[in-house]
């Protein structure tokens, strides 16, 4: 009996370009991780978001949700979508134009993230390479939350400092951490497919694993498995509701005058998560925003 082709759904929804983050959010809440966003030719007000899904797992009645999840996001921003496109697609047609979606990508002043199938582009040969394989999901560093964690990396250079990569999602902090310079990093994810991903781009990046320890789980694992040498710098890149479940915790792993990097939150949850870390005798460094999306560099009060 021969075996039948594996076939995809493919979704394809123009979008308003103010959209953009908010539906990354939305399609990582949903556990959606093959998806890219194009710019339409010559055309900077829309993008165009193509999502891919294993059709034999996809009933109508899925398909509708999702459709109905993108016009309520939209329509929270006082936005409409205009008709979605369904299609079949065969394995390799999916893989081949997913691929084509992916270019280098510059981040902040010295981090290049390039698609693990590309060569570094000889305009972007000064800059330090992160590999990732976009296949693998849980980030890429083309949402905000990510690039803001990227640029904190940079203007607080983690040299020598040990991490930790809380919901470590892709690996792409862990391994920019050390490309900074960071002589380790735990990193630790509670879903089992994102720790996949994060060994496949350590290895893409040489990374071995006791310099790129990857453990499944959170904060306890972390905890279990260091050094007596504390961490210097935790970063956690994960929603505010996360964030706050898991902050009494950071002190357990946290060296003297070490520092939190905290992303994936929005612009309005600021003040409350100030008030939040006071209360735990954290004191805040630095914020930054980038669109709706907004990261919080914090010490221990001493």
């Amino acid at each position: 009996m021969k075996n039948s082709q594996l076939l995809w759904l493919r979704l394809e929804q123009e979008f308003q370009v103010e959209l953009e983050d908010s539906f990354y959010w939305l399609l990582n809440k949903l556990e959606i991780h093959r998806f890219s966003m194009e710019h339409k030719p010559n055309e900077k007000s829309t993008k165009v978001l193509f999502i891919w899904l294993p059709l034999n797992e996809w009933s109508i009645e899925e398909q509708k949700n999702l459709i109905k999840s993108l016009i309520s996001l939209a329509k929270t921003f006082d936005l409409e979508l205009p008709p979605c496109l369904w299609s079949e697609v065969k394995d390799e047609d999916w893989s081949l134009s997913w691929k084509k979606s992916w270019k280098p990508d510059p981040v902040g002043k010295s981090i290049l993230i390039l698609p693990a199938w590309l060569e570094v582009p000889e305009e972007f040969i000064g800059r330090k390479i992160i590999r990732i394989d976009p296949g693998s999901a849980f980030g890429t560093g083309s949402h905000f939350s990510t690039r803001l964690c990227i640029e904190a990396l940079e203007d607080i250079p983690p040299s020598g400092q040990i991490i930790a990569d809380i919901g470590c999602g892709s690996g792409i902090l862990s391994c920019t951490a050390l490309r900074l310079g960071a002589i380790r990093t735990f990193s630790v994810d509670i879903d089992s497919l994102a720790i996949s991903a994060t060994k496949i781009n350590s290895a893409l990046n040489d990374f071995s694993d006791d310099l790129l320890r990857v453990f499944h789980g959170s904060i306890q694992e972390i905890e279990a498995n260091m050094p007596k040498k504390k961490i210097d710098l935790i970063l956690c890149n994960i929603l505010s509701p996360v964030i706050k479940s898991l902050g009494p915790e950071f002190k357990k792993i946290i060296a003297r005058k070490g520092k939190v990097i905290l992303s994936g939150l929005l612009v309005e949850q600021i003040e409350e998560l100030q008030e939040f870390f006071s209360t735990l005798g954290w004191q805040v460094l630095k914020i930054k925003t980038k669109g709706q999306w907004a990261l919080m560099v914090l010490t221990l009060i001493k």
